[in-house]
């Protein structure tokens, strides 16, 4: 792969301007970024026990990130398509980075989960861009791969955050646990800052560009993409269902302590790692391009994962951690061969159509995650809640079947 002469706009003086080191900074910009949306699981028995409340309050903590995701998703999407994913980013990034700085001084719950809202919004550019600037950079060939392998970068994120938030929490306290984030919030800002992410010829001209307003209609008016939306909804909110409520079930249902639930929460990010790089490589190779058939078959196995966890998970410590590496591995990773299918159904829009995607999936996971609490508040088993995710899971597989299985080239420029 070749790189560009630098362009007089959209790029810094001194940028990563190949497109393997435009890979490697996504993976960075998702593992850094993560630990907000994927650290906030981890405070919920810390919140939950500073509240002195149910399930349902504590998870308003996370459930504002994730509104806040839903909210900034179709302005950030087309942001992307109109002013860059460079620029994008950067704006993006000191919002979330900015607000978060001022979360640990919050004095009240409410004011917390309106900094999480406003730093929600900024995160909201991310995947739009990140997805963007794969589609710029790779051939179809490798796509699904690399796209894999930059999401592979929220796994690494959620490791970290099962190491370091309940250590930082139990120390002195879930507030503190923010400022760590903060500072990885800004080290990415930095990362964003020097990255050519617009391709390798840069940031197309401004007269090529779909407006903001164009974007996102045309988006509205496409079947496919509209299918995505709803699959998205059912995956993002399952899987963040299903990483939120994780360490209270270890802690709660099973009375296993702190440091088991946080490292059965980081064998799932672990797994959900090995899954998309993994799916995304049989899409690519195995499946020569085709996204369709190996998207259902992720779904699929996610209801099995959760079946097992339902029903066997008690019985054994082995049958639990093998019931949650199978819906790490598909429950949290079907993003390399989902958004490379989003990316390549998009096109030209692949901005808009990531951030109305985003959005509907985001809001699957702000609505899921509280009504999640609510069920379990009410009486339900961690059974019940596994088994509604697992029929959940095989309706996302048939509208899985239900979507095109993208085989041509998206006529956008690449670097090979």
């Amino acid at each position: 792969m070749t790189s560009a002469q630098r362009p007089s706009t959209g790029a810094p003086a001194l940028s990563i301007r190949t497109a393997r080191g435009v890979l490697a900074a996504t993976f960075v910009l998702h593992a850094l970024l993560a630990s907000a949306p994927y650290g906030l699981p981890a405070l919920l028995p810390f919140v939950r026990h500073t509240l002195g409340g149910g399930y349902f309050e504590a998870s308003l903590v996370s459930s504002a990130f994730l509104l806040g995701i839903v909210a900034g998703s179709p302005i950030a999407g087309g942001a992307v398509d109109s002013f860059g994913v460079r620029r994008s980013i950067i704006a993006g990034t000191a919002l979330a980075t900015a607000t978060l700085a001022f979360v640990p001084g919050a004095s009240s719950l409410w004011l917390v989960c309106t900094l999480l809202l406003a730093a929600g919004i900024g995160y909201s550019v991310l995947t739009p861009g990140t997805n963007t600037a794969m589609l710029a950079w790779f051939a179809q060939r490798n796509r699904a791969t690399a796209v894999g392998i930059k999401q592979t970068g929220v796994s690494v994120g959620g490791i970290a955050a099962a190491s370091f938030v309940p250590a930082v929490s139990l120390a002195w306290g879930w507030q503190a646990s923010f400022y760590v984030i903060t500072i990885l919030y800004a080290a990415a800002l930095a990362i964003a800052w020097i990255t050519r992410l617009d391709g390798p010829f840069g940031l197309a001209p401004h007269a090529t560009r779909p407006s903001l307003r164009d974007a996102i209609a045309a988006m509205l008016d496409d079947r496919p993409t509209k299918l995505l939306a709803v699959d998205g909804f059912l995956r993002v909110g399952i899987q963040y269902a299903f990483l939120t409520y994780l360490i209270v079930y270890a802690i709660d249902s099973l009375h296993s302590p702190i440091a088991w639930g946080a490292l059965i929460y980081a064998l799932a990010h672990l797994f959900g790692a090995v899954g998309r790089v993994g799916w995304g490589w049989a899409s690519d190779r195995v499946f020569h391009g085709r996204r369709r058939g190996p998207y259902a078959a992720i779904a699929v196995t996610a209801a099995a994962g959760f079946a097992l966890l339902a029903l066997a998970a008690p019985l054994h410590w082995t049958i639990l951690l093998g019931s949650v590496a199978i819906l790490g591995f598909s429950a949290s990773g079907f993003q390399g061969v989902g958004l490379s299918l989003l990316a390549e159904i998009g096109g030209k829009r692949a901005g808009a159509a990531s951030g109305l995607v985003n959005a509907l999936s985001f809001l699957g996971a702000a609505l899921m995650v509280p009504l999640c609490g609510q069920l379990l508040d009410a009486g339900a088993s961690f059974a019940t809640l596994f088994g509604i995710l697992a029929a959940m899971s095989l309706i996302a597989a048939a509208i899985a079947l239900a979507l095109p299985s993208t085989t041509h080239e998206p006529s956008v420029h690449v670097a090979r």
